[in-house]
């Protein structure tokens, strides 16, 4: 029998044809059907902006070659005007590993339906997608922010605001006893003038603050049974704001005024210094400064009158 022309023969020879075109189409087909690029996102609703966060993930897949990279050549996003957090995702960007999950953020309006992502991708070996993945979030409801309800509690607080200053008018003011003895002290030369305060027959604390015109500030504390001043340079056209504060049964009393250096009555033609001192009671005959210290009499001039003199705060 001749095998070559038997029936197996033939077979054999069909079985073998079929499994080498087949092996052919696989070796030619299975790079074109290895590249392809997906695209999947999930949405969530962030309460706080009141929009819709998108998370996308897109893969470029490519063969499996060592090294293979690839590029986007076409990115669309939908709702328009909206944008993804990650640069990459983007036509003509840096090229990318294949094979690689990207992920992205997009952030949607939160009365928007939906939201879409569509790419195709271009491999390093030239083959490119044929059609484009595309994918879509429908969202379903509309995101809205939580409304913040801090607001509300500083609106109940300027209730009791305006009720608090109300009532201090109508707290009587505070006397302040005669057996309180102080003296203000005035003291002016051809070039200083000196301000302070006499405290040695007081048991009450004074505070003198001092600002001139050429802005020095300084501050002087007179205990009680103290006698002090603060001596400045003086020249035509300067002038000290001086603050006397007196602390008198937990209440702080304060008077201001502006006290001007004028040159003293005896003059200052032989440029010697000198002039006249000027303290307590004696600055309301004195037209050099007198003025600005009797506005600031008010919190130590009831000591000189003895008598009893009202403060309010």
């Amino acid at each position: 029998m001749n095998v070559s022309k038997s029936p197996l023969r033939r077979a054999s020879a069909l079985v073998a044809g079929s499994l080498i075109g087949l092996a052919g189409v696989a070796v030619f087909a299975t790079p074109a059907l290895a590249h392809h690029s997906t695209v999947s996102g999930s949405a969530s609703c962030d309460q706080e902006s009141g929009k819709w966060v998108v998370e996308w993930t897109v893969n470029a897949i490519g063969d499996g070659s060592q090294g293979q990279t690839f590029q986007f050549t076409q990115v669309d996003l939908t709702p328009a005007g909206t944008t993804l957090d990650n640069p990459v995702i983007a036509v003509n960007a840096a090229a990318q590993p294949a094979g690689v999950p990207i992920t992205a953020k997009q952030l949607v309006p939160g009365d928007a339906a939906s939201s879409s992502l569509t790419i195709a991708s271009q491999w390093s070996n030239g083959f490119q997608d044929k059609k484009p993945a595309s994918s879509t979030v429908e969202f379903g409801e509309k995101c809205v922010k939580t409304p913040d309800e801090e607001p509300s509690t500083p609106a109940e607080e300027p209730s009791p605001s305006p009720s608090t200053p109300s009532e201090e008018p109508s707290t009587p003011p505070v006397e302040i006893p005669e057996e309180v003895p102080a003296e203000p002290i005035l003291d002016i030369t051809c070039d200083t003038i000196s301000i302070g305060v006499d405290n040695t027959k007081n048991d009450t604390p004074f505070t003198v603050e001092y600002k001139t015109s050429k802005g020095e500030e300084r501050t002087l504390v007179v205990k009680p049974g103290e006698s002090k001043s603060e001596k400045f340079s003086a020249t035509e056209g300067f002038f000290v704001e001086v603050t006397f504060t007196v602390e008198f049964e937990g209440k702080t009393y304060s008077s201001s005024g502006t006290i001007p250096w004028t040159e003293p009555e005896e003059g200052c033609d032989d440029g010697e210094g000198g002039g006249l001192p000027v303290t307590g009671a004696a600055a309301g005959g004195v037209a050099a400064g007198a003025a600005g210290l009797l506005v600031i009499g008010g919190a130590l001039f009831f000591v000189a009158r003895r008598r009893k003199v009202k403060f309010t705060a």
